[in-house]
């Protein structure tokens, strides 16, 4: 049984900030709790609504969020300078579970690809083989190239409009180098239909396949329900956010999601 001081905020001060695209910042925090690769915080900002944010990296005792400015919780999170203070619970929820992992692919589409180069840097300190196939609307919105290479990770890039790289979606290249790469694993996050066509094309060719989801949280641990996956009940903050290809082939995933009211809409 989980303390209730685990769920109670915890000051993280900002030490360093790194403008990733136009869109995209990431937040270096002082923090004393590692996450794993895929876990998430509920993040909150002074005057603004709570959100869930996973972690992009960990070293000495620094915790890094990648952000998109989306919203008004990370819109304020933009104006922060070094100094500044955020305030985090956690870290929640089931990760990325890597033990079984051999040579890998991360599939990313956009500012989704926070959780998989932190997979991919634990993985390559294990000594894993990882391909890191990364899409974006643009060149510009691209994510952690350099960093990814510098790990030692083999880049395959995809852009919407053909700017740099394959032109088409991150699932699209990822289909078309999967007989090439032959992965004994693959991990996947950004946008929920692109995530379902790497999920079904994994559990079709029997490739153990784990896809990290975004949903609207309210609490982060199981009470509100605002996460759950219709049909089976599964609750995106304790069950996942990281779940199995054929767990979550079994629910909405893909299709809908529930606003802020609770109400089902497309996704």
């Amino acid at each position: 049984m989980r303390d209730y001081l685990d769920f109670a905020f915890m000051r993280a001060e900002v030490v360093g900030l790194r403008r990733e695209s136009r869109r995209v910042k990431s937040f270096y925090l002082e923090f004393p709790v590692r996450p794993g690769p895929g876990q998430f915080f509920m993040l909150w900002v002074p005057g603004s609504e709570e959100i869930p944010i996973s972690a992009s990296g960990f070293d000495d005792g620094v915790l890094r969020l990648t952000v998109a400015s989306v919203g008004g919780t990370t819109r304020r999170m933009m104006e922060l300078e070094a100094g500044d203070a955020l305030f985090l619970r956690g870290p929640f929820g089931r990760g990325f579970d890597l033990g079984g992992a051999g040579k890998t692919m991360l599939v990313g589409g956009g500012y989704g690809t926070a959780p998989l180069i932190y997979a991919g840097r634990v993985l390559r300190g294990m000594g894993r083989e990882v391909v890191y196939v990364v899409g974006a609307k643009s060149a510009e919105e691209l994510l952690f190239l350099e960093e990814a290479r510098s790990a030692g990770m083999r880049v395959e890039v995809a852009t919407d409009d053909g700017s740099a790289g394959w032109r088409g979606t991150a699932a699209e290249l990822a289909e078309k180098l999967l007989d090439e790469i032959d992965p004994e694993c693959i991990l996947t996050c950004g946008p929920e239909p692109m995530m379902r066509k790497v999920v079904e094309m994994a559990v079709g060719r029997g490739i153990n396949v784990q896809a990290s989801l975004e949903r609207y949280m309210k609490c982060g641990f199981g009470i509100c329900g605002s996460c759950v996956l219709d049909p089976v009940g599964l609750r995106v903050c304790v069950d996942g956010p990281v779940f199995d290809g054929k767990t979550i082939l079994q629910t909405d995933f893909g299709k809908w999601r529930r606003d802020p009211a609770g109400r089902r809409v497309p996704v």
